[in-house]
């Protein structure tokens, strides 16, 4: 039986119903998803759907990621809401290439874990199924695994098992709609054009789950958690002079600025701040601070020797937080820009920054 596969938390579950009702039915995964936005959020629900697959000994095929694809067959449907035309299209799309599938494989049956999501009308599952079974002379099982408390079995065994449990179905006109509902930040749109990974990111996501698998792998204890975390996020960070962009970088936690003048600036090495030959920048007109490159290799313990380094390949998150903290200044919101060296003449910044609440997904180790 070909079971195409949507994610591990409804996938887990499924197939572990399934194989109690086909006890001798050779189970193969196809995870096909191109709805899924963006490719790292897929290639993480990927990753999470091959371990799942491993631990329930089911044999998974992965399908193509292909969104321009799919975007031109909801194009036309974008402002749909979830449960929707769009979604509906959605179906066809996938369980179209897994009949297909089936179909090469000389398999007779398939079936989707889309049918385990609370998030999918089910009727419309089983009677778009059976029309594309139909279509290629195949048969579609129709099963219901949510009803009677299953839906809560799920997510129990979900957690139990340490699952990737996802906050939104997949698409991003979906997930647009669903923060513009949360009155939240979609977060997922964006990501950083250095290499730092922050926190509450996918990319952050990623190394979590991979941390998982590395302790299993080793056979070391952990545990998996969520914790309600501030996250922060530079939308832009301009400092300017006479106008003219100077080249800077911006600390983690700078809160937003709007066309704020610094006046001339006071470069000074205070004595609280661990500093023997960088200078910092005060300004009597505001609390924004500027750092020279040596006062901040000098504060972090780094070596960077220019600022176009800093700005390829920043130091990690966790690092750079630390900086408020040696500064003595650990609950500060105040702008912090890192510059190349001193200056005297008047200056700008305008900055847009957001913070926001956020359930991050850690690893103990125990």
């Amino acid at each position: 039986m070909l079971v195409h596969i949507c994610c591990s938390v409804d996938s887990h579950y499924f197939l572990s119903e399934l194989k109690k009702i086909y006890p001798d039915e050779k189970m193969i995964g196809f995870f096909y998803n191109p709805n899924i936005h963006p490719r790292s959020e897929h290639d993480l629900r990927l990753l999470d759907v091959k371990r799942s697959c491993e631990m329930l000994g089911v044999e998974l095929i992965e399908g193509k990621y292909d969104d321009e694809v799919w975007s031109e067959e909801v194009r036309g449907l974008e402002n749909e809401p979830e449960k929707g035309a769009r979604c509906n299209v959605c179906f066809d799309v996938r369980l179209i290439e897994s009949a297909k599938l089936a179909k090469k494989l000389g398999e007779k049956v398939f079936t989707t874990t889309l049918l385990s999501s609370p998030m999918k009308t089910q009727d419309i599952l089983f009677s778009q199924g059976e029309k594309i079974a139909q279509d290629f002379g195949l048969d579609f099982v129709k099963i219901d695994v949510r009803s009677q408390g299953g839906t809560q079995r799920q997510n129990e065994l979900s957690k139990k098992d340490n699952l990737y449990r996802q906050n939104y179905c997949g698409c991003k006109f979906a997930l647009q709609k669903q923060r513009e509902k949360q009155g939240r930040f979609p977060f997922e749109f964006i990501s950083p054009t250095h290499q730092q990974v922050m926190k509450g990111s996918i990319e952050y996501r990623n190394e979590v789950f991979s941390k998982r698998d590395r302790l299993e792998q080793e056979g070391k204890p952990y545990v998996l958690i969520q914790q309600k975390q501030l996250i922060w996020r530079c939308l832009n960070a301009r400092l300017e002079v006479f106008g003219e962009c100077v080249k800077s970088h911006i600390i983690t936690h700078s809160q937003s600025k709007k066309n704020i003048r610094l006046g001339s600036l006071s470069w000074l090495s205070p004595k609280s701040f661990p500093l023997t030959e960088g200078k910092v920048g005060f300004s009597k007109r505001d609390d924004t601070l500027l750092l020279t490159l040596k006062a901040y290799n000098e504060i972090l313990g780094l070596e960077y020797v220019s600022l176009d380094e800093l700005l390829c390949s920043p130091p990690p998150y966790a690092l750079e937080l630390k900086l408020r903290e040696s500064i003595g200044f650990p609950q500060s919101l105040n702008p912090i820009f890192v510059v190349e060296r001193e200056f005297e003449e008047d200056a700008r910044v305008n900055i847009e920054s957001i913070f926001q609440e956020e359930a991050v997904f850690e690893v103990l180790e125990v």
